[in-house]
Protein backbone atom coordinates (compact mmCIF):
# COMPACT_ATOMS: atom_id res chain seq x y z
CA UNK A 1 0.00 0.00 0.00
CA UNK A 2 1.24 3.85 -0.95
CA UNK A 3 1.90 6.00 1.48
CA UNK A 4 1.97 9.73 1.52
CA UNK A 5 4.82 9.82 4.58
CA UNK A 6 4.42 11.07 8.18
CA UNK A 7 1.39 13.01 8.87
CA UNK A 8 2.27 16.81 9.36
CA UNK A 9 1.74 17.10 13.56
CA UNK A 10 4.46 14.70 12.92
CA UNK A 11 6.97 16.07 11.08
CA UNK A 12 6.32 19.19 12.87
CA UNK A 13 7.70 17.52 16.40
CA UNK A 14 10.87 16.97 14.71
CA UNK A 15 13.89 18.88 15.27
CA UNK A 16 15.07 20.39 12.19
CA UNK A 17 18.84 20.47 11.80
CA UNK A 18 20.17 23.15 9.54
CA UNK A 19 23.04 22.73 7.15
CA UNK A 20 26.11 24.77 8.18
CA UNK A 21 26.72 26.52 4.97
CA UNK A 22 28.75 29.36 6.91
CA UNK A 23 32.20 30.33 4.99
CA UNK A 24 35.03 32.14 6.91
CA UNK A 25 35.81 35.48 5.11
CA UNK A 26 39.27 34.49 3.16
CA UNK A 27 42.21 36.40 4.28
CA UNK A 28 42.96 38.71 1.62
CA UNK A 29 44.79 41.00 3.59
CA UNK A 30 48.33 39.04 2.85
CA UNK A 31 50.97 41.99 3.21
CA UNK A 32 54.66 40.78 3.37
CA UNK A 33 55.86 44.05 5.10
CA UNK A 34 53.77 43.76 7.65
CA UNK A 35 53.45 40.11 8.72
CA UNK A 36 52.27 39.33 12.18
CA UNK A 37 53.84 36.51 12.50
CA UNK A 38 57.33 37.84 11.11
CA UNK A 39 57.44 41.51 12.33
CA UNK A 40 59.68 43.71 10.88
CA UNK A 41 62.28 45.43 13.93
CA UNK A 42 63.18 49.28 12.75
CA UNK A 43 66.55 50.14 13.66
CA UNK A 44 67.82 53.67 14.02
CA UNK A 45 70.19 52.51 10.56
CA UNK A 46 66.50 52.96 8.89
CA UNK A 47 65.65 56.01 9.76
CA UNK A 48 69.21 57.62 8.89
CA UNK A 49 68.97 55.75 5.55
CA UNK A 50 65.22 57.48 5.24
CA UNK A 51 66.80 60.83 6.69
CA UNK A 52 68.98 61.14 3.68
CA UNK A 53 66.35 60.21 0.90
CA UNK A 54 63.54 62.87 2.07
CA UNK A 55 65.87 65.40 3.78
CA UNK A 56 66.37 67.36 -0.04
CA UNK A 57 62.78 67.55 -0.38
CA UNK A 58 61.01 67.87 3.48
CA UNK A 59 62.43 70.95 5.44
CA UNK A 60 62.92 70.51 8.92
CA UNK A 61 59.66 71.62 10.94
CA UNK A 62 59.63 74.39 13.47
CA UNK A 63 60.42 73.45 16.84
CA UNK A 64 58.81 76.34 19.20
CA UNK A 65 59.02 77.27 22.87
CA UNK A 66 55.38 77.94 23.99
CA UNK A 67 54.34 80.69 25.75
CA UNK A 68 52.95 79.61 28.15
CA UNK A 69 55.63 77.61 29.97
CA UNK A 70 54.87 79.60 33.59
CA UNK A 71 51.11 77.93 33.09
CA UNK A 72 52.30 74.46 32.76
CA UNK A 73 55.08 74.67 35.16
CA UNK A 74 57.58 73.13 32.68
CA UNK A 75 59.72 73.95 29.26
CA UNK A 76 57.13 73.03 27.01
CA UNK A 77 58.28 72.72 23.39
CA UNK A 78 56.08 72.02 19.99
CA UNK A 79 57.16 69.95 17.48
CA UNK A 80 55.24 70.89 14.01
CA UNK A 81 54.84 69.07 11.86
CA UNK A 82 51.31 71.27 10.21
CA UNK A 83 53.10 73.14 7.94
CA UNK A 84 53.88 70.38 5.51
CA UNK A 85 52.25 70.89 2.01
CA UNK A 86 49.37 68.37 3.42
CA UNK A 87 49.67 69.54 6.87
CA UNK A 88 50.92 66.61 8.48
CA UNK A 89 53.80 64.50 9.39
CA UNK A 90 53.18 61.44 6.98
CA UNK A 91 54.63 63.49 4.01
CA UNK A 92 57.83 62.12 5.30
CA UNK A 93 56.59 58.55 5.30
CA UNK A 94 54.93 59.21 1.58
CA UNK A 95 58.19 60.70 0.39
CA UNK A 96 60.30 57.76 1.61
CA UNK A 97 57.77 54.69 0.71
CA UNK A 98 56.87 56.05 -2.58
CA UNK A 99 61.10 56.41 -3.53
CA UNK A 100 62.03 53.67 -2.29
CA UNK A 101 59.54 51.86 -5.25
CA UNK A 102 61.27 50.13 -8.39
CA UNK A 103 60.52 51.50 -12.05
CA UNK A 104 57.94 48.32 -12.44
CA UNK A 105 56.43 49.61 -9.13
CA UNK A 106 55.64 53.01 -9.53
CA UNK A 107 54.54 52.42 -13.01
CA UNK A 108 51.91 50.35 -11.63
CA UNK A 109 51.29 52.20 -9.04
CA UNK A 110 50.23 51.94 -5.06
CA UNK A 111 46.97 51.56 -2.91
CA UNK A 112 46.10 51.97 0.38
CA UNK A 113 43.85 53.05 2.94
CA UNK A 114 43.34 55.91 4.69
CA UNK A 115 41.65 57.83 7.39
CA UNK A 116 42.47 61.16 5.29
CA UNK A 117 46.38 62.36 6.07
CA UNK A 118 48.15 59.48 5.22
CA UNK A 119 45.85 59.81 1.45
CA UNK A 120 46.37 62.86 1.33
CA UNK A 121 50.30 62.76 1.76
CA UNK A 122 50.53 60.24 -0.46
CA UNK A 123 48.24 61.76 -3.03
CA UNK A 124 50.97 64.53 -3.26
CA UNK A 125 54.11 62.86 -3.63
CA UNK A 126 52.08 60.12 -5.70
CA UNK A 127 51.55 62.81 -8.43
CA UNK A 128 54.86 64.41 -7.63
CA UNK A 129 56.87 61.49 -8.47
CA UNK A 130 53.92 60.31 -11.00
CA UNK A 131 53.08 57.40 -9.17
CA UNK A 132 49.37 56.66 -9.56
CA UNK A 133 47.97 56.23 -6.51
CA UNK A 134 44.62 54.82 -5.35
CA UNK A 135 42.62 55.58 -1.89
CA UNK A 136 40.16 53.41 0.07
CA UNK A 137 38.47 55.53 2.57
CA UNK A 138 35.78 55.02 4.95
CA UNK A 139 32.57 56.71 4.35
CA UNK A 140 33.03 59.81 5.84
CA UNK A 141 32.13 63.63 6.03
CA UNK A 142 35.51 64.77 5.35
CA UNK A 143 34.20 66.20 1.75
CA UNK A 144 37.52 68.14 1.63
CA UNK A 145 40.02 65.88 2.04
CA UNK A 146 38.46 63.28 -0.76
CA UNK A 147 38.35 66.20 -2.89
CA UNK A 148 42.00 67.30 -2.13
CA UNK A 149 43.53 63.87 -2.75
CA UNK A 150 40.86 63.76 -5.96
CA UNK A 151 42.74 67.36 -7.06
CA UNK A 152 46.72 65.78 -6.03
CA UNK A 153 45.64 62.67 -8.96
CA UNK A 154 44.26 60.35 -6.61
CA UNK A 155 42.09 57.13 -7.40
CA UNK A 156 39.48 57.77 -4.43
CA UNK A 157 37.30 55.12 -3.00
CA UNK A 158 35.07 54.92 -0.52
CA UNK A 159 34.33 51.87 1.45
CA UNK A 160 33.49 50.98 5.02
CA UNK A 161 32.37 52.60 8.46
CA UNK A 162 36.13 52.37 10.06
CA UNK A 163 40.00 51.92 8.89
CA UNK A 164 39.46 48.15 9.20
CA UNK A 165 37.09 48.05 6.16
CA UNK A 166 38.75 50.21 4.21
CA UNK A 167 41.83 48.07 4.30
CA UNK A 168 40.10 45.13 3.52
CA UNK A 169 38.41 46.52 0.39
CA UNK A 170 41.99 47.89 -0.66
CA UNK A 171 43.60 44.69 -0.67
CA UNK A 172 40.63 42.92 -2.48
CA UNK A 173 41.04 45.68 -5.03
CA UNK A 174 44.72 45.06 -4.97
CA UNK A 175 43.55 41.07 -5.97
CA UNK A 176 42.15 41.97 -8.41
CA UNK A 177 44.68 44.73 -10.44
CA UNK A 178 47.87 42.90 -10.74
CA UNK A 179 51.08 44.48 -9.65
CA UNK A 180 49.79 47.23 -7.66
CA UNK A 181 51.83 47.57 -4.57
CA UNK A 182 49.83 47.90 -1.12
CA UNK A 183 51.50 50.49 1.33
CA UNK A 184 50.08 50.32 5.13
CA UNK A 185 50.26 53.73 5.82
CA UNK A 186 51.31 53.69 9.77
CA UNK A 187 52.60 50.16 9.85
CA UNK A 188 55.03 49.52 6.61
CA UNK A 189 58.41 49.37 7.43
CA UNK A 190 59.70 52.86 5.69
CA UNK A 191 56.41 54.92 7.44
CA UNK A 192 57.98 54.23 10.30
CA UNK A 193 61.80 54.48 9.01
CA UNK A 194 60.56 58.24 7.74
CA UNK A 195 59.18 59.30 11.24
CA UNK A 196 62.00 58.71 12.92
CA UNK A 197 63.05 62.06 11.57
CA UNK A 198 61.48 63.37 13.36
CA UNK A 199 63.52 62.77 16.22
CA UNK A 200 66.32 63.44 14.41
CA UNK A 201 65.54 66.89 13.89
CA UNK A 202 64.09 67.13 17.38
CA UNK A 203 67.56 66.16 19.52
CA UNK A 204 69.46 68.25 16.70
CA UNK A 205 67.34 70.96 17.50
CA UNK A 206 66.90 70.98 21.48
CA UNK A 207 69.52 68.62 22.54
CA UNK A 208 68.13 68.75 26.20
CA UNK A 209 64.88 67.47 25.66
CA UNK A 210 63.80 65.61 29.03
CA UNK A 211 60.67 63.64 27.29
CA UNK A 212 58.66 63.69 24.25
CA UNK A 213 55.08 63.64 24.03
CA UNK A 214 53.58 61.12 20.74
CA UNK A 215 50.12 60.85 19.73
CA UNK A 216 49.72 57.26 19.18
CA UNK A 217 47.10 55.47 16.41
CA UNK A 218 48.76 52.53 14.81
CA UNK A 219 52.39 53.38 16.33
CA UNK A 220 53.88 54.23 12.91
CA UNK A 221 54.92 57.78 14.81
CA UNK A 222 55.95 56.66 17.78
CA UNK A 223 58.06 53.99 16.85
CA UNK A 224 60.06 55.91 14.56
CA UNK A 225 60.71 58.67 16.95
CA UNK A 226 61.26 56.14 20.22
CA UNK A 227 63.93 53.98 17.75
CA UNK A 228 65.65 57.21 17.27
CA UNK A 229 64.87 59.12 20.69
CA UNK A 230 66.16 56.24 22.94
CA UNK A 231 69.82 55.34 20.16
CA UNK A 232 71.21 58.81 20.36
CA UNK A 233 70.26 59.52 23.96
CA UNK A 234 69.41 56.61 26.46
CA UNK A 235 67.75 58.47 29.36
CA UNK A 236 65.23 60.15 27.42
CA UNK A 237 61.39 59.37 28.26
CA UNK A 238 59.08 58.33 25.46
CA UNK A 239 55.00 59.09 26.53
CA UNK A 240 52.46 57.82 24.45
CA UNK A 241 49.09 59.72 24.07
CA UNK A 242 46.36 58.13 22.99
CA UNK A 243 42.52 58.37 23.10
CA UNK A 244 40.57 56.52 25.62
CA UNK A 245 37.54 55.82 22.81
CA UNK A 246 40.14 54.40 20.41
CA UNK A 247 43.24 52.97 21.95
CA UNK A 248 44.30 49.70 20.04
CA UNK A 249 48.28 50.40 20.68
CA UNK A 250 47.19 50.77 24.45
CA UNK A 251 45.29 47.36 24.67
CA UNK A 252 48.52 45.86 22.47
CA UNK A 253 50.78 46.50 25.08
CA UNK A 254 48.20 45.18 27.93
CA UNK A 255 48.15 42.21 26.24
CA UNK A 256 51.55 42.31 25.09
CA UNK A 257 50.09 41.96 21.53
CA UNK A 258 48.16 43.81 19.15
CA UNK A 259 44.33 42.43 17.95
CA UNK A 260 41.19 43.97 16.70
CA UNK A 261 39.36 46.28 18.98
CA UNK A 262 36.32 47.89 18.24
CA UNK A 263 37.04 52.27 17.81
CA UNK A 264 34.76 54.79 18.85
CA UNK A 265 33.88 58.16 17.74
CA UNK A 266 36.41 60.43 19.07
CA UNK A 267 37.46 63.95 18.20
CA UNK A 268 41.22 62.50 17.04
CA UNK A 269 39.91 61.11 14.24
CA UNK A 270 42.74 60.39 12.42
CA UNK A 271 44.03 58.40 15.29
CA UNK A 272 41.01 55.63 15.30
CA UNK A 273 43.15 53.12 14.07
CA UNK A 274 41.12 49.96 14.95
CA UNK A 275 44.70 47.44 15.51
CA UNK A 276 47.65 48.90 15.91
CA UNK A 277 50.85 47.87 13.57
CA UNK A 278 52.63 44.69 14.33
CA UNK A 279 55.91 46.43 13.48
CA UNK A 280 55.29 49.68 15.00
CA UNK A 281 54.17 47.22 18.39
CA UNK A 282 57.33 45.32 18.54
CA UNK A 283 59.51 48.00 17.74
CA UNK A 284 58.28 50.25 20.07
CA UNK A 285 57.06 48.15 23.39
CA UNK A 286 60.77 48.06 24.72
CA UNK A 287 60.91 51.86 24.41
CA UNK A 288 58.16 53.62 25.55
CA UNK A 289 58.21 54.98 29.43
CA UNK A 290 54.73 55.26 29.40
CA UNK A 291 51.06 55.17 28.07
CA UNK A 292 48.82 57.84 28.72
CA UNK A 293 44.84 57.69 28.21
CA UNK A 294 43.29 60.96 27.62
CA UNK A 295 39.45 62.04 26.90
CA UNK A 296 37.90 63.93 24.15
CA UNK A 297 36.98 66.89 26.55
CA UNK A 298 40.84 67.32 27.16
CA UNK A 299 41.55 66.99 23.12
CA UNK A 300 39.58 69.52 22.55
CA UNK A 301 40.80 71.92 25.55
CA UNK A 302 44.19 71.44 23.90
CA UNK A 303 42.91 72.48 20.38
CA UNK A 304 41.34 75.76 22.18
CA UNK A 305 44.65 76.33 23.93
CA UNK A 306 46.84 75.96 20.44
CA UNK A 307 44.75 78.55 18.43
CA UNK A 308 44.23 80.84 21.15
CA UNK A 309 47.61 80.85 22.82
CA UNK A 310 50.06 79.62 20.31
CA UNK A 311 48.30 80.54 17.42
CA UNK A 312 48.36 77.54 15.17
CA UNK A 313 45.26 75.76 14.28
CA UNK A 314 45.51 71.42 14.68
CA UNK A 315 42.89 68.53 14.25
CA UNK A 316 42.48 66.47 16.94
CA UNK A 317 45.06 64.21 16.19
CA UNK A 318 47.48 67.30 16.42
CA UNK A 319 46.31 68.35 19.54
CA UNK A 320 46.50 64.92 21.61
CA UNK A 321 49.86 64.78 23.05
CA UNK A 322 49.12 68.54 24.62
CA UNK A 323 45.77 67.33 25.63
CA UNK A 324 47.91 65.05 28.62
CA UNK A 325 48.19 68.51 30.58
CA UNK A 326 44.63 69.16 30.68
CA UNK A 327 43.80 66.12 32.81
CA UNK A 328 41.94 66.10 35.82
CA UNK A 329 43.48 65.45 38.32
CA UNK A 330 47.23 65.92 36.88
CA UNK A 331 48.10 62.85 35.69
CA UNK A 332 52.21 63.98 35.00
CA UNK A 333 53.09 65.80 37.83
CA UNK A 334 56.22 63.72 36.98
CA UNK A 335 57.44 66.40 34.05
CA UNK A 336 57.14 69.73 36.41
CA UNK A 337 60.26 71.61 35.80
CA UNK A 338 61.50 69.06 32.48
CA UNK A 339 62.37 70.06 29.22
CA UNK A 340 59.13 68.51 27.37
CA UNK A 341 58.31 68.21 23.56
CA UNK A 342 54.83 67.70 22.51
CA UNK A 343 54.66 66.43 18.87
CA UNK A 344 51.58 68.50 17.20
CA UNK A 345 51.19 65.68 14.51
CA UNK A 346 48.64 67.22 11.78
CA UNK A 347 46.57 70.65 11.62
CA UNK A 348 44.06 68.91 8.77
CA UNK A 349 40.54 70.28 9.94
CA UNK A 350 37.57 71.83 8.56
CA UNK A 351 35.84 75.11 9.79
CA UNK A 352 32.98 73.71 10.71
CA UNK A 353 35.03 70.56 13.12
CA UNK A 354 37.36 73.35 14.06
CA UNK A 355 34.01 75.48 15.58
CA UNK A 356 32.53 72.46 17.33
CA UNK A 357 35.75 71.81 19.18
CA UNK A 358 36.08 75.64 20.20
CA UNK A 359 32.53 75.86 21.64
CA UNK A 360 33.03 72.46 23.29
CA UNK A 361 35.91 73.43 24.82
CA UNK A 362 34.50 76.72 25.87
CA UNK A 363 31.82 75.33 27.92
CA UNK A 364 33.62 72.79 29.55
CA UNK A 365 36.08 75.51 31.00
CA UNK A 366 33.19 77.93 31.82
CA UNK A 367 33.17 80.21 28.94
CA UNK A 368 30.24 79.17 27.27
CA UNK A 369 27.03 79.86 28.94
CA UNK A 370 23.41 79.13 28.30
CA UNK A 371 20.65 80.68 30.77
CA UNK A 372 16.74 80.24 30.35
CA UNK A 373 14.78 82.71 31.67
CA UNK A 374 10.56 81.75 32.36
CA UNK A 375 9.04 85.07 31.56
CA UNK A 376 5.39 85.49 32.56
CA UNK A 377 2.76 88.91 32.49
CA UNK A 378 2.02 91.48 30.25
CA UNK A 379 5.57 93.03 30.10
CA UNK A 380 7.32 90.16 28.16
CA UNK A 381 9.53 92.75 26.10
CA UNK A 382 10.69 95.16 28.88
CA UNK A 383 11.59 92.11 31.07
CA UNK A 384 13.86 90.95 27.93
CA UNK A 385 15.37 94.59 27.41
CA UNK A 386 15.87 94.29 31.31
CA UNK A 387 18.12 90.95 30.81
CA UNK A 388 19.93 92.17 27.94
CA UNK A 389 20.87 95.74 29.82
CA UNK A 390 21.98 93.61 32.66
CA UNK A 391 23.73 90.90 30.53
CA UNK A 392 25.55 93.87 28.83
CA UNK A 393 26.87 95.55 31.44
CA UNK A 394 28.45 92.39 32.99
CA UNK A 395 30.60 92.31 29.29
CA UNK A 396 29.54 89.39 27.78
CA UNK A 397 28.75 88.53 24.28
CA UNK A 398 25.83 87.35 23.57
CA UNK A 399 25.80 84.39 20.92
CA UNK A 400 22.48 83.69 20.75
CA UNK A 401 19.52 84.83 21.34
CA UNK A 402 15.94 82.78 21.07
CA UNK A 403 12.42 83.03 21.99
CA UNK A 404 10.30 80.26 22.74
CA UNK A 405 6.43 80.21 23.23
CA UNK A 406 5.24 77.68 26.31
CA UNK A 407 2.07 76.11 24.63
CA UNK A 408 1.26 73.66 27.06
CA UNK A 409 0.93 76.06 29.97
CA UNK A 410 -1.58 77.42 31.83
CA UNK A 411 -0.77 80.99 31.18
CA UNK A 412 -1.02 82.52 27.27
CA UNK A 413 1.56 85.21 28.44
CA UNK A 414 4.30 82.89 29.54
CA UNK A 415 7.45 82.30 27.41
CA UNK A 416 10.89 80.97 27.73
CA UNK A 417 13.71 83.07 27.09
CA UNK A 418 16.93 81.31 26.18
CA UNK A 419 20.34 83.08 25.88
CA UNK A 420 24.06 81.51 25.12
CA UNK A 421 26.76 83.86 26.22
CA UNK A 422 30.50 83.97 26.26
CA UNK A 423 32.71 84.73 28.96
CA UNK A 424 36.29 85.93 29.70
CA UNK A 425 37.08 83.22 31.69
CA UNK A 426 35.26 80.83 34.53
CA UNK A 427 35.89 83.47 37.21
CA UNK A 428 33.73 85.61 34.79
CA UNK A 429 31.16 83.15 34.34
CA UNK A 430 30.55 83.13 38.53
CA UNK A 431 30.32 86.84 38.69
CA UNK A 432 27.51 86.83 35.51
CA UNK A 433 26.17 84.09 38.04
CA UNK A 434 25.64 85.93 41.18
CA UNK A 435 24.11 89.02 39.21
CA UNK A 436 21.41 86.43 37.99
CA UNK A 437 21.08 85.24 40.68
CA UNK A 438 19.96 88.63 43.06
CA UNK A 439 17.83 89.95 40.76
CA UNK A 440 15.82 87.32 38.95
CA UNK A 441 14.20 83.71 40.47
CA UNK A 442 12.80 81.78 37.60
CA UNK A 443 15.79 80.94 35.80
CA UNK A 444 18.41 78.62 35.53
CA UNK A 445 22.00 78.19 34.32
CA UNK A 446 22.15 74.77 31.62
CA UNK A 447 25.63 73.67 32.54
CA UNK A 448 26.20 71.22 35.12
CA UNK A 449 29.98 72.79 36.40
CA UNK A 450 27.87 76.12 38.12
CA UNK A 451 26.35 74.41 40.47
CA UNK A 452 27.50 74.94 43.84
CA UNK A 453 31.02 73.37 45.36
CA UNK A 454 30.83 70.73 42.49
CA UNK A 455 34.09 69.35 40.83
CA UNK A 456 34.03 68.55 37.55
CA UNK A 457 36.12 66.22 35.86
CA UNK A 458 36.83 69.19 32.75
CA UNK A 459 37.83 71.25 35.73
CA UNK A 460 40.84 71.59 37.62
CA UNK A 461 39.32 72.80 40.66
CA UNK A 462 36.34 72.67 42.68
CA UNK A 463 34.33 75.52 41.67
CA UNK A 464 33.05 77.71 44.43
CA UNK A 465 31.00 80.95 43.59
Amino acid sequence: MSTLGESPAVLAKRKHVKNNVWCPKTNVEDDPWCDPDNPKMISYKDTVKATSVIKEYIAKTPLNRSKCCVQFNMELYYKFETVHRTGSFLERAALYSLSMLDDEQRAAGVITASLGNWGLALAYHGQRLNVPVTVVIPYTDKCKVILRCQNYGANIIQHGNDLSEAIRKAFIIKSEIQNLTYINGYDHPHVIAASGSIALEILEQLPQTDVVLVPVGGGGLIAGIATVAKKLKPEIKIYGIEPKKCCSFFKAMENDNPFQTVVGATVAEMLAVPKAGCNAFYTARSLIDKMVLVEDNWISRAILHLTEEEKMVTEGAGATALSAFFATPIILPELKGKTVVCVVSGGNTDYFTLCRNIERAKAIEGRLIKMRFTLSGDQLTEQRVKILRIIAKTSCNILQCQCEEALLEESFRKIYFTLICETASHEHACVVKRIMDSMFLDYKFSEDPYNPIQSCVCFPNPMLY
